[in-house]
């Protein structure tokens, strides 16, 4: 009966620690860097009639974004599920940040402490990084990676403390995975798993056991045959690999630099971790007490999260999000450090609290202490989003408006007018609108068509762009939210007025 109660509540814990990456998970609008990329490659392979093998953008190759094509997959079948929403687009990433909070779970219970995985599920969840852009709750490919990478360690040390083969299995699937979800990215953390199984004086043992061979095989079978079928598809994919992800990525920077050396350092200490890093402190109790599974498996958190830092810090190309699949291992790490003090300070306490029974509970109060605030706040800052400009500024203007307008009349054609000649998410908008009779139409800042019918309806967002939409044409006010205009076209700007302004 007292295991039944104990999974019951385990499952309640889960859930409770999963529910803020669900909340709201349709409320912002598709985000036009790169989770757009991503919605349109998706619904346009849904709706290809079963070509599955090559992504599009805009019904054309793309070659752009040259990434496996396992997060497409998935999006694609969960946009034919359940249609072309946000939801759908950001159910897979949801379903990789539950499945890593699983993972911290049961990483908690091999080293025999299961409430010290479920703080380290909390601490991760309530981590600004890991709910912000391109993470957990973004139809983007870096919640994924977590999944699998953090897979990887903990098969690896999983293997490492029993010596089964089905761990060596575990580990080839997830870098599998990991390949299959972002090319090379999933290969990053390999050198600190070789390096941890070297020094736990396992890796020539390793080496001669058939399985390890048969695991190999199993790991890059479906990397392999991927990209060598993509190429027979279509030849020319292998070199665009090649520049954009190896060679051109990590020595040319790709991003908006120029980032200074410790960007990454800087980002994790100041953005994304910047609530628990006071805990880090703890983990030197785990490196000073006595050896057992849990300061084994915090020396290979450790050395993962040393040599990650330094492969992204040397890239040329920096992203805040590069350190993504950094924020687990840390998650992990912290809450082991938080459990190996506490185990210290028991013996600072009373004989009576000292008690079998006595100390769980106490651990389970401080760590429900600890995380119960944060993870409360956590649905106030989603709350947030919604009318703040934290996800991508104006870019979210554009597409809220559009994707909540609601014409007097169907059909309608607007036309959106942008500052940029790039804006996958009204791309993805126009696919998916027009079901409601809402045709859109956009144009960068200098295509601003020179005549437009008198009834064209023009969407502006930005200050500057109303001004010299007002300057070409005289227009009439059809609609206004937040910063947006809806304005309708009523003919040439009057001479006169032209004149004044020149």
């Amino acid at each position: 009966m007292l295991k039944k109660y104990e999974i019951i509540l385990t499952v309640l814990a889960l859930l409770l620690i999963g529910s803020p990456l669900a909340f709201d998970l349709g409320a912002l609008p598709i985000q036009s860097w790169d989770e757009a990329r991503q919605a349109v490659n998706s619904l346009e392979m849904l709706r290809s009639g079963g070509q599955w093998l090559i992504t599009t953008f805009d019904h054309r190759p793309d070659l752009w974004n040259t990434k496996p094509p396992l997060l497409i997959w998935l999006q694609a079948m969960s946009l034919g599920l359940l249609g072309p929403t946000e939801v759908a687009v950001r159910l897979p990433s949801l379903l990789a940040s539950l499945g890593v909070v699983v993972l911290l779970y049961l990483a908690g219970c091999r080293v025999g402490r299961p409430g010290l995985g479920l703080l380290a599920g909390a601490l991760l969840v309530t981590m600004p990084g890991y709910r912000g852009p391109h993470l957990a709750r973004s139809g983007d490919y870096d919640a994924l990676l977590c999944f699998w990478v953090l897979g990887q360690l903990l098969a690896t040390f999983a293997y490492t403390e029993t010596g089964r083969r089905r761990y060596l299995f575990a580990a080839a699937v997830a870098v599998g995975g990991a390949v299959l979800t972002k090319s090379v990215a999933g290969l990053l953390g390999l050198p600190s798993l070789v390096l941890y199984v070297l020094l736990e004086k396992k890796l020539l043992t390793t080496l001669r056991r058939p399985a390890f061979w048969g695991a190999v095989a199993v790991g890059l079978a479906g990397p392999v045959s991927y990209y060598l079928l993509r190429e027979w598809a279509l030849p020319g994919y292998l070199a665009a690999v090649w520049n954009n992800e190896l060679g051109g990525r990590y020595a040319h920077d790709l991003s908006y630099g120029p980032h200074p050396l410790l960007f990454h350092v800087n980002n994790l200490v100041k953005y994304q971790c910047r609530y628990w890093l006071p805990l880090l402190p703890l983990v030197g109790f785990l490196v000073v007490g006595p050896a057992s599974a849990s300061r084994r498996l915090g020396a290979l958190l450790g050395l993962f999260l040393l040599e990650w830092l330094a492969v992204i810090t040397f890239s040329e190309t920096k992203f805040e999000w590069y350190t993504g699949p950094m924020l687990p291992a840390l998650a992990l790490l912290l809450a082991l450090g938080a459990g190996a003090a506490y185990t210290r300070a028991q013996c600072w306490l009373p004989a009576w609290v000292q008690r079998a029974w006595w100390r769980p509970l106490l651990g389970g109060a401080l760590a429900v202490g600890l995380v119960a605030i944060p993870l409360g706040r956590v649905f106030y800052w989603i709350k947030q989003e919604r009318s703040g400009y934290q996800v991508w500024g104006e870019y979210r203007a554009y597409t809220a408006y559009v994707r909540d307008y609601r014409p007097a009349k169907t059909p309608a054609h607007i036309l959106a007018y942008y500052d940029d000649n790039y804006f996958g998410s009204l791309h993805f908008y126009q696919q998916t609108l027009r079901a409601r009779g809402l045709h859109l139409r956009c144009c960068g800042p200098d295509s601003l068509p020179a005549t437009l019918a008198s009834g064209t309806q023009v969407l502006v967002c930005l200050p500057e762009l109303r001004a010299r939409l007002q300057r070409r044409y005289a227009v009439r006010l059809v609609d206004q939210r937040e910063t947006c205009t809806l304005y309708e076209v009523t003919g040439p700007a009057a001479v006169t007025e032209l004149l004044g302004k020149l």
